[in-house]
């Protein structure tokens, strides 16, 4: 299980060298992209140029958000599968780990028991797509009451809806993220972690929370990084995992309101610090990583590699 890097949820923006830059200062040995950044990169000069800072870092590819919508129409739904298709291929030439989506939290289409059978139908055609590139299509769920306000219908929104779902795609391409804020929310227990192979994970994120809230009263600014309460034990989400074969990333997810006021450095030191403390409760091996080490370490950063921003 490696420290992997999602700027974007933590409030942080920058240039991709930016970014790749900040992870590796303080010790990440991942991050998420912007794919569909990377892929304007490539329509406006090639591959090779687009793709050379995330090369010559040596930073593994954990993910990407999939820019599709699964509560949209047919027609809709078909166009942004055929965009889609550039955005894939390129993420499995550079080795990408996952994609991610979130399953529809609630909808107007129609009630659960027709909805399944729609969603299931447009996940079965993404996993062709991304099974032909060797990247898994990793599905997630939310809690936060956000995500369902003013649909009619209630669809994914606990644990026991979410592995129903899951168990139903046959597809191996197909992989779950495990959100230890959604998982705990949504009344997931140890054992149906547990029996999560960890060949079918795409992901491990973690966030804490001051008291654990229902359901109803889910919303994502009570998303605390990890530690912060000690409400959520992430340290035995680790270690499950880890003991079913899961050696994917491990993403801070915390709110990025908990971090107002604070610079980028600090944002990525203090996430940091939160997943090296579960990794090492967890028992596993882990490495803090401050600016002022980088002249001891033989780990070279962008500008010791001789390319520019």
């Amino acid at each position: 299980m490696y420290k992997n890097l999602n700027a974007t949820v933590l409030g942080i923006s920058g240039r991709q060298s930016e970014l790749i830059e900040l992870a590796m200062t303080y010790g990440f040995k991942g991050l998420d992209i912007d794919a569909d950044d990377l892929v304007k990169r490539v329509q406006r000069t090639d591959f090779e140029r687009s793709t050379r800072f995330l090369t010559s870092s040596r930073m593994k590819v954990s993910g990407f958000d999939v820019d599709i919508d699964l509560d949209c129409d047919d027609a809709a739904f078909d166009k942004a599968l055929k965009n889609l298709a550039a955005t894939v291929e390129i993420a499995g030439k550079i080795q990408t780990h996952a994609g991610f989506l979130r399953l529809p939290a609630a909808t107007d289409r129609m009630a659960f028991p027709e909805f399944f059978d729609v969603v299931l139908r447009r996940i079965d055609q993404l996993a062709q797509l991304f099974e032909k590139n060797n990247v898994l299509l990793g599905l997630g769920f939310s809690t936060a009451e956000e995500d369902r306000q003013g649909k009619q219908f209630r669809f994914i929104q606990d644990v026991e809806s979410f592995l129903a779902f899951f168990q139903a795609c046959k597809n191996p391409a197909v992989a779950v993220i495990i959100d230890t804020y959604d998982w705990s929310v949504g009344g997931g227990t140890w054992e149906q972690l547990a029996a999560i192979p960890g060949t079918r994970i795409a992901n491990l994120r973690i966030a804490d929370a001051e008291t654990l809230p229902s359901v109803a009263q889910s919303t994502r600014e009570k998303r605390q990084i990890s530690g912060t309460s000690g409400t959520i034990d992430n340290v035995r989400f680790v270690s499950v995992l880890s003991k079913s074969g899961y050696s994917g990333p491990l993403t801070s997810f915390a709110d990025a309101s908990h971090f107002a006021g604070m610079t980028r450095d600090s944002i990525v030191a203090k996430t940091q610090d939160a997943l090296d403390h579960v990794l090492a409760g967890a028992g596993l091996p882990t490495f803090t990583r401050r600016p002022d080490m980088i002249t001891e370490s033989t780990a070279p950063l962008l500008e010791d590699i001789g390319l520019e921003a």
